[in-house]
Formats: C-alpha cells, structure tokens, sequence
C-alpha cells in the first residue's frame, strides 16, 4: 500500500512538473496534442477530431441542393470493398454527370458525418484568394508587400502572390505532422496561429524551389482576411459554400475561442459536401448557369508548375492543388488531405471521386500517393 502510495505520489509530481514546464516555456499545445493524437494510440490528428476544437466557426449552407442520385446502378467488386475497409476508409462516393452513382461508408460513418478534410482545406483557400482575383482585390503576379508590407525587405520583395499558391515561397515553415515542436504541430494546436506566423521570412530567392508547407496557406488566409473585411469562413460562406449548393453546415476549427480558423486544415463537411468542390474543377469554376469563380482562375489553379525564369518544374502542382494523370493519359486533379482525404476531379469521363479515411498509402506513383491512382482507376473500372 505504502509502494502504491508513493508511486501516485511521485506520479502527481512528474505530471506537475511537465504541466508547469510546458506554461513556463510555452509548450501547453503538446498537452492538447497529446490528449487528441497520442492518448487516443495515434501518431498524428485524425479525421474524427472535431469534438476537441476548441471552438468552431460555422459555414453555412445557404442554398442547399441535394445531388441527383442512381444509386445501385454499378457496383464496387467485393475485393475492391474489402482492400478499402482493410485500409480504414470512411467513405466512399463516385459522381458521374452530375449524379452520385455510388456511396459506401465504413466505421460508423455516414451521409452526415462531419470529417477533418486536412490539407483539402488548402484549396478552399486557394479558391478564396480566387474569388478576391475575381473582384480586382488580389493580383496574383503581385509582390506579397503590396498587400503584407512587413514583406517588404530582403529575400521577401521578390515574394509574389503566385508563389506562395504554388508552395514556392522560400519560406522554410517545416512540415513535420509527428515533429511536437514543429510548425504544424504549433499552428494545429497553438492558441496564437497569428503570432506563429508573423517572424516567417524567405530563406533565398523566391519562386526557385518548391516545399509544401502549411505557413504557405496561412499567408494566403492572412491576404484574404487583409483585401476585404470578412473572415476566412464569411468569404468562403458567401462566396463557396452556398454556391455550389452545399446541403449541411460546414465547421472550421478556430485556434481559440472566437479565434481565427485554423486554415490549412479543420474544414469539417460531409463527402458529399465535399464532392461539391470536384464538382467544380470539372465545370471550370461554374454552378448551373452561373460562372462563380473564372474559368481563367480555375484553370491557372490546375495548370502545372513551369517557370522559364528559374527553370521549376513541378507537374504534379498549381494553386494549392495536386495534379495526376493515369497511365492512358486521363487527366485529374486532387484535393488531398492527411490520412488520404481525396475529392478527385476527372474532367475527361465527367467523374468526381471522393475518398476519407484513417489512413493512406505512404507509397508513391508520380508524386502522388499510389492510392489515389487506385482510387481513381476503381471509379474507371466500374463507370465505362
């Protein structure tokens, strides 16, 4: 008993101390990643972290349509069924033409399940900075000073608008998920995203490599928030998410109460929600008979990465946005997210692909995870 005592003794003791130490060194985000990611047996956040939020921000849906629906006319093969509940999807959707022609959901989700998009809320920023372009408030050629003028020395007056969409800022952020002390880590569970970001500077000449990085996106939001007096999740509301008929309130996770949205990551929707945004890769920028966002803009956002004046080559990016093409020359575009959050636009067969889950391949095909091209190649299979 004496044993048993000491030891909760000394067990109150070190948790005391690694509390304190994280107030007094500013560390207090490690507690709530602990809490969220390693006392739940996983290694980095996942698509169900929403109860944890510390506060949210809603995206309204305010003109919802439901998706035409011929759901049972194809099948998914059993084999294909059982390799996507072995690699922890949640859900699984194929519209074609415009239809939801195929939906399965695994591990207790459904039609209404709100889920962590991750990094796909990186091409809802970039759409955002779209709608700006749109209205005359955001020259992507621009330097980034004529917007944010503490980048308005060095390295960073060479920084324009279109390199920070295109991951080509020279800013080195760090991009570690499993890094506590890293950036990411910081801006996922940090309360002050805004103090984080502010002391970033290009390390060399901008627009000459190309490194994906979350700081990249919050720059983008910053600008956004700077042109035009709503918020990030006001902007997208009014502009996105009501547009394209989305049917259930989004949320976007904040960095504390009333705070501002955690933008590169936390954009909770359903699939089907989500789908919405493929859908609008595959219309070039147009809802029913209205052209929301120009087409000029949604195709620079897929167009690849090719810049005469530094010689960068990067075809498997543009704005925010991945880009594939199959081995017979089929064409798409991705919104990935951690864990294998895709909404996959397939122009040439008028096909969106939409696929969440708890994990994804860590193999590469082309600079893209090869269960995108599976995914992709499943959703052929079964439409032609």
């Amino acid at each position: 008993m004496n044993f048993l005592k000491r030891f909760v003794g000394y067990l109150l003791i070190i948790c005391s101390t690694l509390v304190a130490l994280a107030m007094l060194t500013d560390h207090m985000y490690i507690l709530k990643g602990a809490q969220q990611v390693w006392l739940r047996g996983w290694s980095s956040g996942n698509i169900d972290d929403l109860q944890y939020a510390i506060d949210t921000r809603t995206v309204a849906a305010t003109d919802p349509a439901p998706w035409p629906e011929n759901l049972g006319s194809v099948e998914l093969p059993a084999e294909d069924v059982k390799r996507m509940d072995d690699e922890l999807s949640a859900s699984f959707l194929i519209i074609k033409n415009d239809t939801l022609i195929y939906e399965n959901y695994f591990r207790g989700h459904a039609e209404t399940t709100l889920t962590n998009s991750f990094s796909m809320a990186k091409t809802v920023v970039a759409l955002a900075v779209g709608f700006a372009v749109d209205e005359g408030l955001i020259d992507v050629e621009a330097s980034l000073s004529t917007y944010l003028p503490r980048f308005n020395e060095g390295y960073a007056k060479d920084l324009k608008v279109k390199h920070v969409l295109q991951m080509r800022s020279n800013i080195y952020f760090g991009e570690s998920y499993k890094n506590p002390f890293g950036f990411p880590a910081k801006a996922y569970y940090g309360d002050n995203i805004q103090e984080l970001l502010n002391p970033y500077r290009p390390n060399s000449h901008p627009g000459t490599e190309f490194y994906y990085q979350s700081g990249n996106t919050m720059l983008l939001t910053e600008l956004v928030t700077t042109v035009q007096p709503k918020r990030i999740s006001e902007y997208v509301e009014e502009k996105l998410w009501g547009p394209i008929h989305s049917k259930n309130n989004a949320q976007w996770g904040l960095d504390a109460v009333d705070g501002l949205e955690r933008s590169f990551a936390q954009f909770y929707a359903t699939s089907r929600d989500f789908a919405r945004l493929g859908k609008l890769f595959l219309d070039s920028g147009r809802v029913d008979s209205n052209q929301i966002i120009s087409k000029d803009y949604i195709t620079n956002m897929i167009t690849p990465i090719d810049d005469d004046g530094t010689n960068l080559e990067v075809p498997y990016y543009g704005y925010q946005i991945w880009l594939g093409e199959t081995e017979a020359g089929i064409k798409f575009s991705v919104l990935r997210g951690h864990r294998g959050q895709y909404v996959i636009s397939i122009p040439s067969k008028d096909l969106v692909v939409v696929r969440t889950g708890y994990q994804r391949s860590m193999e590469k095909f082309r600079n893209l995870s090869k269960d995108i091209y599976i995914y992709v190649e499943t959703a052929l299979k079964i439409t032609e």
